[in-house]
């Protein structure tokens, strides 16, 4: 039988951050309550689309990366309500430069 309360739709809280060595992308997507077969991840060079739900919310968001990466090399783990995806980069992050705050 099919849910009769509509699932709320959120975009879901997603942190983004390199390693100490700028070579590899690690991103957690906060996924409370979502089993692992039902979350799709479509990643590409420079973003990832994910859709997941539980029995009361549906997750959905596009989002942008810092920097081109190998989708083909990517590892995902939802473990507890958190998807990690690790991810390398193709070049590095040799395009980047710190910008002082004035």
């Amino acid at each position: 039988m099919e849910n009769p309360v509509p699932r709320i739709m959120k975009t879901p809280l997603i942190a983004m951050y390199h390693d100490d060595k700028h070579e590899s992308l690690t991103v957690e997507v906060e996924l409370p309550d979502v089993m692992d077969e039902h979350i799709t991840l479509i990643m590409h060079e420079n973003s990832f689309y994910i859709k997941a739900y539980s029995e009361t919310v549906e997750y959905l968001g596009s989002f942008f990366l810092d920097g081109p990466v190998d989708p083909e090399k990517a590892i995902a783990v939802n473990k507890s309500g958190m998807l990690t995806i690790k991810v390398p980069y193709k070049e590095g992050f040799a395009c980047a430069r710190f910008v002082p705050i004035d």
